[in-house]
């Protein structure tokens, strides 16, 4: 969600309570509950400093790449951030793998069954992928299915059908699975860029500062289940 102005409470709804009754009973109250997901602004920020040189030499080509490399990195500080353990915060959004504790017992197949159970059990629908860490797709694509068997948990990019995508960005040895178009990020406004000519002007070199302002939950908690490996 973009183009955000202030605070945003994003509304969820439970479903409506339909139960039978006799031919004249009266009807119960059928009516869902609603809840609400609050999005926040949080800043993330940083500055390079930029030799004037380097932008007089080839200053279009200099400036596109340097557009690329700053949207690359906060890009990637938001994909770590989300897939991360650290806890929210005012100034920080919560990752997903905030408060999950380490399996005791090796990964298996019904592990990963177990975790399509837990979000069938609350009918979550729609398309599912697993996130992983690089060391967790690994572990996937060296486990049997089963002891003596052919076939190993990870074939063909999937698992038990599933697609798996990977990223270093995951923390370590974590595994997410759910529908992620029940994960909101918003951002508000752009990405804003001001040009310093000052701070570093004895260096020879243009300061750029960097602000964007982001915030990420999930819109349905039930909507994911996760997992940090032995």
């Amino acid at each position: 969600m973009n183009g955000l102005v202030g605070n945003v409470s994003i509304p969820v709804y439970s479903g409506s309570n339909v139960g039978w009754a006799g031919e004249v009973d009266a009807a119960t109250d059928g009516a869902g509950k609603f809840s609400e997901v609050n999005l926040e602004p949080k800043r993330l920020t940083a500055f390079i400093d930029i030799s004037k040189q380097f932008l007089i030499q080839d200053s279009v080509s200099a400036e596109e790449m340097l557009k690329n490399d700053i949207v690359r990195a906060i890009s990637n500080e938001l994909e770590k951030t989300i897939l991360g353990n650290a806890a929210g915060s005012n100034t920080k959004p919560a990752g997903v793998f905030n408060g999950v504790t380490a399996d005791t017992t090796a990964l298996d197949f019904k592990g990963i069954v177990d975790m399509e159970q837990a979000l069938e059990d609350k009918n979550v629908t729609g398309n599912l992928a697993f996130i992983v860490a690089p060391n967790v797709k690994a572990t996937l694509k060296t486990t049997l299915k089963s002891t003596g068997v052919s076939g190993y948990l990870m074939e063909g990019g999937e698992v038990d059908g599933i697609p798996v995508y990977s990223t270093s960005a995951c923390t370590s040895k974590g595994m997410v699975l759910g529908n992620f178009s029940d994960y909101v990020i918003g951002q508000w406004g752009g990405i804003d860029l001001t040009v310093d000519p000052y701070t570093q002007a004895a260096s020879g070199k243009v300061r750029l500062v960097i602000n964007a302002y982001f915030d990420a939950k999930p819109r349905r908690a039930e909507a994911f289940a996760k997992k940090v490996i032995k």
